[in-house]
């Protein structure tokens, strides 16, 4: 049977989390995020602490650690990122294999190109504006605070993805369905999101 899989990349504070559950609600599949880390380990059988930093992030050649712990799975003497971001290649590609769902982030869209499902691959973005906005309000923060951990983050999602698929993030033209949080507001994204998948 060949799965119906829904990859969703996102602006830090645009929503996209939300989207994703929400989404995943309304069509009664799943939603793989931060369970992909906690899934890549355990398969690696590599410590969630020591690898806690690699999530979602891209090599530093000039300070990064290697791993030399895990199991056969784990390609020993490699930084930490590297290592995590085969480990969970292979949970997203044998998620995909078995069931129908959604993946947010680490890469999905890119490592099951060639696999055979039906992707849609989804961008979520906001304002810079909105994305502070709801980062003060969500966490508390004061407006210089939200506005530096937004840039910080867009930046390290951006340098994650460009460096291990060679393409560009957020650009309209590797997404299939690109929402603006800024003029729609979640129900209508998740409507639109819900359609395409259905006509997939």
């Amino acid at each position: 049977m060949i799965h119906k899989i829904i990859c969703i990349a996102r602006e830090f504070g645009s929503g996209g989390h939300e989207i994703a559950v929400r989404t995943a609600a309304a069509l009664g599949i799943r939603v793989y995020e931060k369970d992909l880390f906690r899934l890549a380990c355990r398969y690696g059988e590599l410590s969630e602490k020591m690898m806690e930093s690699a999530d979602e992030t891209a090599t530093n050649p000039f300070l990064y650690r290697t791993v030399h712990e895990g199991n056969y799975h784990v390609t020993r003497g490699l930084p930490t990122s590297e290592v995590l971001f085969a480990l969970q290649s292979h949970e997203i590609r044998r998620i995909a294999a078995r069931e129908n769902c959604i993946f947010v982030g680490r890469c999905a869209d890119f490592v099951l190109r060639q696999e055979n499902v039906k992707l849609l691959r989804v961008f979520v973005r906001a304002p810079l504006n909105k994305r502070i906005e709801r980062k003060m309000q969500q966490e508390n923060l004061t407006r210089e605070k939200a506005s530096r951990l937004v840039r910080k983050m867009d930046k390290r999602r951006k340098k994650y993805y460009e460096s291990y698929t060679g393409r560009v993030w957020g650009s309209p033209d590797g997404y299939d369905l690109c929402l603006d949080t800024g003029t729609v507001d979640f129900d209508v994204a998740v409507d639109q999101i819900c359609a395409a998948y259905n006509a997939l």
